[in-house]
C-alpha cells in the first residue's frame, strides 16, 4: 500500500535568531543585534552606538540567503575578543606549531575529564591536594590508554600489525596550580583550546547469505504486511513460502527461500508509522504517533544533529528498492561484490535531512563536506535532479552527534568543528542507541524507493546495447545517488514521519524555522575558507602565487616576498570558490584575490573539467590564455554538465593529493591571462541584487602592472602562432559537446 503524500507547503521566511554578542555586516559596515520584536530586528552601528536601523525578519533572512550580508555568531564576544587580542584573526589550533599545540590538546583531556567529574558530583569537588594529585594522574593514565588503544576491550580487525610502532606526544601530569590555571584560561575563552595555548616559546559490513534475486523477491513479498487485512508475519511468511514454491515450478534456477527470521527483520525495517498507517489507518497513526506523547517540542531546530556513515553493497541497494529485476544480467554479474557509503546528516527535532553524500569509503574529506552542505543552500541540488520541493533546509549547527570512527575522530574533523565553533558529541562506541535517529534513517530510504520508482529508473540499460557494463557502474551508481537525492527532497520530506505526529519533516522545518527561528551560518566566503580550506604549499613567483593556472597576488603578497624571498608559504583554497585564497605570512593569515576577474561562483571542479574537455577536444586551444577557459566553462553550463558537477552527486571526493596531481597533468606550467576578447562567464544561477558588488572596482584592476606584462607576453605569442598556424582554431566550437565522463578521478 503506498502512502499519501502531505502536500509541501512553501516557505516565507525564517526568524533568524542572533545574539548581541554577533556581528551582522553590510558592506563595510558592521552592525550589532539589539532587539528583536514580532516584526523585525533592530541593530547598531559598532562604529557609532547612536546610528540604529530597523530590518523586517523577511529582509533578515532574505539578505542572509543571498549573500547581500554577513552574520559573524559570537564575533563580539568577550572570550573571542580576548582570542583575536592575543593570537590575532582566524588563527586556530592547527596553525600553532611546535609542541604548544599537542601539549593544549593534552591539557584539553584533562580539562575535559574535571567538568566530567563535576557534572557528576553536581558541585565542584573539593578535594585534597593529595587527592586532586592523584585524580590528575589517574586521568592522565587515562588518556595515554586511550592514545595507545589499551583500552579497547577484545581485539578488532581494524588494529594494526603487532611489529607497527605506535608514536604519540605525551606530556607529564601538570601540577595541581598549572591546572588551575589552564582550567580558568579554557573557560575564560569559551572552552576554545587556544586558551591554554602557551603563548611564549562501523557498523560492520552486512553480508547477504542468498542471492539477490531471491531478497529481491523477499522483499516484494514482505511488503504485503503493510495492508489493512493486518496479516501477522507468520501469515505473511507463510504466504511468501507458497508464492516461492509456485514460483520456483516455472523457474529453470530456483529462487533460494530466506529463512524467517531473516524475512522478518526486513519487515522491522519499514517505517513505522507506514507500518501502522497500512494497517490500521491514517487517523489511528495519527493518534498512536501524536507529537504530544513524542514530546519533540523540547527540542529547537539545529540543537541537535546526528550524521553517520552507511555501508551497504550496491547489491543490496537494488534489491531494497525494488530495481534488481529490471537490470539485464550482465550488469547483475558486474555489480557483485560492489560496496557503496552513504554519509547523512538529520535533525533530530524536525527529521530533516541537512546532508546527504555518497562515498567509496569513510573518510574525512566527505565527513566535512556534509558539514558544509549542513551550513549551505541546497536547491541547486533540488532543481538539478528535479525534485518538485525545493531543499531549504541549512543551519549553524551547535552540536553534532556522531560515532567514533575514524572518519570523524581525525585531525581534519577537529580543525573544522573548532573553527565553526560546533560541538563534536562522539558517544560510547557499539551503543547505537546513543544515535536513535541516524540509525532508523538509514533503514527506511530503501523501501520508499521501492514503493514509489519501482520500474521508473535504469530503464535505459537494457536498451543501451552492446555495451561493458563494468565500464558504466560508476555512471550507473552515478544514477543511484541522484534517485536517492530525488526520493530524500520528493518522498522523505513530504510524508508523515512517525517522530514527528504524522507531520511531514518539510513542514516541520518550515513552523519551526518561521515561528522559533533558526541561527542562520555564516556565508562570508573568506570565513568559509578558513573553514572548510584545504591546504597547500607554493612559492611567489614574479606575478603572485599560481593555483591551477590562476594567479593571486596583491601588496601585502609582495611584502612577503621582497622579505623572505623564494621561501615556501602555505595556502588555504576553497574548492568551492576560487575567487580567492588564504596565505600564511609573518603576521598570520590574510586573504588574496584573484588577478585574473573570476568570481565567487566559479568551483575548483568546473575550472578542472573545463580545462580537461579543451585539452581533450581543442588542443589549438590548450595553450591559449583565460578565453578558451571562460568558453569551456560557458559550454558546460549551458549543456547541464556545470550543474551536475557542482551538485557533486558522485562518490568521488578529492582530497589535496588528488588536486595535485590533476594540476600536474592538465595544467603545468599553465597560467590564465586576461586579455581583451576574454568572454563573461555565465553565472551558474541568478541570484538577488547584493549591494556588496554594486559599484565595487573588479578584482582585475587591482594590480595593473600585472595585467599590462602579461597582455605583452600574450600578444608576442599570437603573433608567433598566428605565423606558424595553417589554420585558424575555431571561435566558439558551441557544437561540440564536452566530455559527460566528468568523474575520472586524477
Amino acid at each position: 500500500m503506498l502512502t499519501a503524500l502531505t502536500m509541501p507547503k512553501i516557505l516565507d521566511h525564517a526568524i533568524v535568531k542572533m545574539r548581541h554578542a554577533d556581528r551582522f555586516t553590510e558592506g563595510e559596515v558592521h552592525w550589532k543585534p539589539k532587539k528583536r520584536d514580532e516584526d523585525g530586528w533592530t541593530f547598531s552601528n559598532e562604529a557609532n552606538p547612536n546610528d540604529e536601523r530597523f530590518l523586517l525578519h523577511r529582509e533578515v533572512y532574505s539578505k542572509l540567503l543571498s549573500g547581500a550580508v554577513k552574520i559573524r555568531h559570537g564575533y563580539n564576544a568577550p572570550e573571542n575578543q580576548r582570542l583575536r587580542a592575543i593570537f590575532g584573526e582566524e588563527t586556530t589550533i592547527d596553525d600553532i606549531k611546535g609542541k604548544r599545540r599537542p601539549l593544549a590538546l593534552f591539557r584539553e583531556k584533562l580539562i575535559k575529564r574535571y567538568d566530567h567529574e563535576c557534572v557528576a558530583l553536581g558541585k565542584k569537588p573539593r578535594w585534597s591536594k593529595e587527592k586532586f594529585d592523584a585524580k590528575l594522574r589517574a586521568w592522565r593514565k587515562e588518556i595515554i590508554s586511550e592514545m595507545l588503544g589499551l583500552d579497547d576491550e577484545g581485539t578488532n580487525e581494524d588494529d594494526p600489525r603487532a611489529d607497527t610502532v605506535i608514536e604519540l606526544q605525551a606530556f607529564p601530569t601538570p601540577s595541581i596550580k598549572t591546572f588551575r590555571r589552564d582550567y580558568k584560561r579554557y573557560h575564560a575563552c569559551g572552552a576554545e583550546v587556544l586558551g591554554i595555548v602557551h603563548r611564549h616559546h562501523g557498523p560492520g559490513l552486512h553480508l547477504r547469505k542468498v542471492d539477490a534475486d531471491s531478497m529481491a523477491f523477499a522483499h516484494k513479498e514482505a511488503l504485503n504486511y503493510m495492508t489493512d487485512r493486518k496479516p501477522s508475519m507468520a501469515q505473511v511468511y507463510r504466504n511468501y513460502v507458497a508464492k516461492l514454491a509456485k514460483v520456483n515450478a516455472e523457474r529453470i534456477t530456483p529462487l533460494l527461500k530466506v529463512k524467517r527470521h531473516k524475512f522478518e527483520s526486513i519487515i522491522s525495517k519499514f517505517d513505522a508509522f507506514d507500518k501502522w498507517d497500512g494497517r490500521h489507518g491514517r487517523a489511528s497513526a495519527l493518534k498512536r504517533f501524536g507529537m504530544v506523547k513524542r514530546g519533540i517540542n523540547a527540542l529547537a531546530v539545529g540543537e541537535r544533529i546526528e550524521i553517520d556513515f552507511w555501508n551497504v553493497d550496491l547489491m543490496t541497494l537494488f534489491v531494497e528498492t525494488g530495481m534488481w529485476d529490471i537490470l539485464p544480467p550482465a550488469y547483475k554479474e558486474a555489480v557483485a561484490g560492489k560496496r557503496i557509503w552513504f554519509v547523512a546528516a538529520i535533525d533530530v527535532a524536525t527529521r530533516y535531512i541537512l546532508a546527504f553524500r555518497a562515498s567509496l569509503n569513510p573518510n574525512a574529506v566527505s565527513a566535512a563536506a556534509a558539514i558544509r552542505m549542513i551550513m549551505s543552500d541546497k536547491r541547486h541540488i533540488s532543481d538539478f535532479v528535479g525534485a518538485e520541493t525545493p531543499w531549504i533546509g541549512l543551519v549553524q549547527p551547535r552540536d553534532i552527534f556522531s560515532d567514533n570512527g575514524t572518519e570523524f575522530a581525525n585531525e581534519v574533523m577537529e580543525s573544522i568543528m573548532r573553527a565553526a565553533k560546533i560541538t563534536f558529541n562522539r558517544p560510547q562506541a557499539g551503543n547505537p542507541k546513543a544515535r536513535p535517529f541516524i540509525e532508523s534513517l538509514f533503514h527506511s530510504i530503501g523501501p520508499l524507493i521501492a514503493a514509489y520508482f519501482t520500474g521508473r529508473t535504469f530503464g535505459s540499460v537494457a536498451e543501451k546495447g552492446d555495451y561493458i557494463p563494468e565500464h558504466q557502474i560508476s555512471l550507473q551508481v552515478d544514477e543511484m545517488i541522484r534517485l536517492f537525492t530525488f526520493a530524500i527532497c520528493d518522498i522523505y520530506h513530504n510524508k508523515p514521519h512517525s517522530g514527528l505526529g504524522g507531520g511531514s519533516p518539510h513542514n516541520a522545518w518550515r513552523r519551526a524555522v518561521q515561528e522559533d527561528g533558526i541561527e542562520f551560518p555564516s556565508q562570508d566566503p573568506e570565513q568559509m575558507l578558513h573553514i572548510f580550506g584545504v591546504k597547500f604549499k607554493r612559492r611567489i613567483g614574479q606575478y603572485g602565487i599560481s593555483f591551477m593556472g590562476i594567479p593571486y597576488g596583491n601588496e601585502e603578497l609582495h611584502r612577503q616576498r621582497t622579505k623572505y624571498g623564494q621561501m615556501e608559504f602555505e595556502i588555504k583554497v576553497d574548492p568551492e570558490n576560487l575567487e580567492h585564497i588564504a596565505v600564511r605570512g609573518d603576521k598570520g593569515w590574510f586573504v588574496v584575490r584573484n588577478l585574473v576577474d573570476i568570481g565567487p561562483d566559479l568551483s575548483l571542479a568546473e575550472w578542472i573539467v573545463a580545462r580537461r574537455d579543451i585539452r581533450a577536444q581543442h588542443a589549438s586551444e590548450a595553450e591559449a590564455g583565460l578565453a578558451a577557459m571562460n568558453r569551456a566553462i560557458n559550454r558546460l553550463r549551458e549543456t547541464g554538465t556545470a550543474a551536475a558537477v557542482r551538485a557533486n552527486l558522485t562518490p568521488r571526493n578529492f582530497t589535496a593529493e588528488h588536486y595535485l596531481l590533476a594540476e600536474a597533468e592538465l595544467f603545468g606550467a599553465w597560467e590564465a591571462v586576461l586579455s581583451a576578447d576574454t568572454p563573461k562567464v555565465t553565472p551558474s544561477f541568478s541570484l538577488p541584487d547584493d549591494p556588496l558588488r554594486q559599484g565595487s572596482v573588479s578584482a582585475s584592476s587591482a594590480v595593473p602592472a600585472f595585467h599590462e606584462e602579461r597582455e605583452k607576453d600574450a600578444r608576442k605569442k599570437k603573433r608567433v602562432d598566428a605565423a606558424a598556424a595553417t589554420a585558424k582554431p575555431p571561435e566558439d566550437t558551441a557544437a561540440s559537446e564536452p566530455n559527460n565522463n566528468y568523474y575520472e578521478e586524477y
